[in-house]
Formats: structure tokens, C-alpha cells, sequence
């Protein structure tokens, strides 16, 4: 059972070092992405329109001469999480507080939280606060939190249905 538990939970995101750090062309980019995402999220969960869309409404920066680096994957990696709970207005807000210092600081954190989450959820808890938190910090725990309960319920639905 507890097995069971462990892979409706487990959402694997590559550290910042594992993210290629050389530039990566579109179809390289939703490659990698769906390569990533495989065993977390069904297929087709970031598409070549929705990157360009992120970029068109700024949620991520304009690729530097068609090629997509390190900070876009991370952006990229951490929306395509925080999409699964939240809409794109709640996903920039949450952005930006992780990203006050850096996009790698932010990226580095929200892995961080998210494996933080999952080790609450497999004992039983979902904790979205703490009282000492600021109001952003409690909304970036809840929207992860919101995001990684998602998943979870999805892979157990999944699961239930191939039985």
C-alpha cells in the first residue's frame, strides 16, 4: 500500500544542474519537457502554442535567438506543475515571489517544496501553512500544495480505472 502511495505522489523535477545548458531549439524544448513530465502528467501537458503564449503574455522571456536556456526550462518546469491547480494570473503571481532573487534560486526552492509536500502527503498531512509565514510564502506552500494534490488524485483515478 505504502508503495501505491510512494508513485501517486512522486513528481521527479531535474535540478537546475540536470537542465541542459546549452540552448534548445522548440521541439527540443517540448521533447524535453514531455520526457520530464511522462510519468507525473499526461501527454501534451506543454505545447509549442502554450510556450509561445507564455512568452507572449511575458510569463517567460523571449528565447534568445530561437533557443530556449536553463531559466526558460526551469520557468517552463515549475508552470507545468503549478498548471495543474492554479490559473496563469495565481502561476505569474507565484513566479515572481519565487523568482525575487533568481529564476535558479526560485527553480532550486520550488523543487524543494514540492518534494517537501510529497514527504507530507505520504505520512498523511497537508499543511499548507505556518502561522509565522508571510501571506506570500502561505500562498506559494498552498499553490503548491493545490498543484501536488492534483497530480496525486490523478494518478490514483488512473490507476483505479486500469484495474
Amino acid at each position: 500500500m505504502q508503495e501505491q502511495r510512494s508513485e501517486a505522489v512522486e513528481i521527479v523535477l531535474p535540478r537546475w544542474e540536470m537542465l541542459p545548458d546549452i540552448g534548445l531549439y522548440m521541439d527540443q524544448v517540448i521533447t524535453l519537457m514531455e520526457r520530464t513530465f511522462s510519468p507525473t502528467l499526461p501527454k501534451g501537458e506543454i505545447t509549442k502554442s502554450m510556450v509561445n503564449n507564455y512568452v507572449k503574455v511575458g510569463l517567460i522571456p523571449r528565447p534568445t535567438g530561437k533557443k530556449y536556456d536553463r531559466e526558460h526550462l526551469a520557468i517552463l518546469m515549475m508552470i507545468g506543475v503549478l498548471k495543474q491547480a492554479l490559473n496563469m494570473e495565481s502561476i505569474a503571481q507565484l513566479l515572481v515571489i519565487l523568482c525575487e532573487e533568481s529564476v535558479r534560486a526560485g527553480y532550486a526552492r520550488f523543487c524543494e517544496l514540492v518534494q517537501a509536500q510529497e514527504e507530507r502527503m505520504l505520512q498523511g498531512h497537508i499543511d499548507l501553512s505556518a502561522c509565522e509565514e508571510s501571506p506570500q510564502e502561505q500562498a506559494l506552500r498552498a499553490g503548491i500544495a493545490a498543484a501536488v494534490c492534483t497530480i496525486c488524485a490523478r494518478r490514483l483515478l488512473d490507476a483505479l480505472q486500469k484495474k
